[in-house]
C-alpha cells in the first residue's frame, strides 16, 4: 500500500468511527507485531517485527497519534529546553523503518493530512515566525518543512487596549494586524529582540488605566525583561538585556505605569 493510499485509508476509517484506540504510550498493537518501547541507559529502544530503533541520548519515548499504518513517535532527552521532538514509524510488513527526525522543540504538535503526505504542525521558537508544518510522503526518510504565516489575532488593529485583555504578550507583538505599528515604532530588530524577550510572561491586565504585561525571555529571565503598556492610543514597550541595557519605544512624556518603570529601572 502507497503512502496515498495509507491516508485515504485513514480517512474511510474515521469516518467510519472505528479507530483502534492504544492501551498504553509504550506498547501497541500493529500490522507487523506489538511494537514496544523500552528504555536502557541513556536510551529508548523501539522494538517491532524483529527490528529494533535506539534513539541515542533520548531516555523518553512515546507513541502518538495514528494513522492508518503510521505512528507519531516523540522523544525527549528530559531537558526543558527541547521537551519533544518527532519521527513517523511505518508499520507496514516489510516495510518497517522510521522517518528522519523533525521538530521545532515545542510538544504542542496538530497531525493532519493531505492526499500526498502526513503533516505534523508545530508553533516555531523564532521570534517573529509563523508554525511549521513538517510534511512526510512515506516515499523516503527525509521530512519537508514549511514555514507557515502567523495566524491573525482575530483583534483588529484599531482595538481598543481591552480587547487584549486576557490574551498573552507574544500574541499582540506577533500579530499581524500590529506589525505595521510595532515596525513604525520600535523597528524589524527590536520587534525581534521584544518577541524573544517577553516570551514566559503574564497575560495583558488593567492596572490602573493601563492594560500591560511584562515577562522575560524563557531560561533567560536573570538576564532579561521586558514589558508593555498600553492607554488609548498610547503604546510603550521596555526592554532590558544584560550587556545591552535599557531600551523604551514610545512617548515618555508622561507617568509612567509600575510595570514599565521597573524595566528602565533595571542596570
Amino acid at each position: 500500500m502507497t503512502m496515498r493510499g495509507t491516508i485515504i485509508g485513514l480517512m474511510a476509517i474515521t469516518c467510519a468511527g472505528s479507530v483502534q484506540a492504544q492501551d498504553s504510550y509504550n506498547r501497541i498493537d500493529t500490522p507487523s507485531g506489538v511494537a514496544v518501547i523500552t528504555r536502557q541507559d541513556i536510551d529508548s529502544v523501539l522494538s517491532i517485527g524483529g527490528q529494533t530503533f535506539v534513539f541515542e541520548g533520548m531516555p523518553y519515548a512515546s507513541f502518538g497519534e495514528r494513522l492508518g499504518d503510521v505512528v507519531l513517535v516523540s522523544v525527549s532527552s528530559g531537558g526543558s529546553a527541547c521537551p519533544a521532538e518527532f519521527v513517523w514509524l511505518d508499520t507496514r510488513p516489510g516495510q518497517l523503518r522510521l522517518s528522519d527526525r523533525f521538530g521545532t522543540c515545542s510538544d504542542l504538535a496538530e497531525v493532519s493530512w493531505d492526499a500526498e503526505s502526513v503533516i505534523v504542525t508545530l508553533p516555531s521558537m523564532r521570534p517573529g515566525e509563523g508554525p511549521v508544518a513538517f510534511h512526510w510522503d512515506g516515499k523516503s526518510a527525509a521530512i519537508r518543512d514549511v514555514v507557515l504565516q502567523m495566524p491573525p489575532s482575530g483583534i483588529a488593529a484599531t482595538a481598543p487596549p481591552s480587547a487584549w485583555l486576557g490574551r498573552h504578550p507574544s500574541e499582540f507583538l506577533s500579530a499581524p494586524e500590529q506589525r505595521e505599528r510595532l515596525v513604525a515604532q520600535m523597528g524589524e530588530a527590536a520587534l525581534l529582540d521584544a518577541q524573544r524577550i517577553i516570551g514566559v510572561a503574564s497575560n495583558f491586565e488593567t492596572v490602573g488605566d493601563w492594560v500591560v504585561a511584562s515577562g522575560c525571555q524563557p531560561h533567560a529571565c536573570d538576564i532579561t525583561e521586558g514589558a508593555i503598556a498600553m492607554y488609548r492610543d498610547w503604546l510603550l514597550v521596555a526592554l532590558w538585556e544584560q550587556g545591552k541595557g535599557v531600551r523604551v519605544f514610545g512617548d515618555q512624556t508622561g507617568l509612567m505605569p509600575a510595570a514599565i518603570a521597573k524595566v528602565m529601572a533595571r542596570r
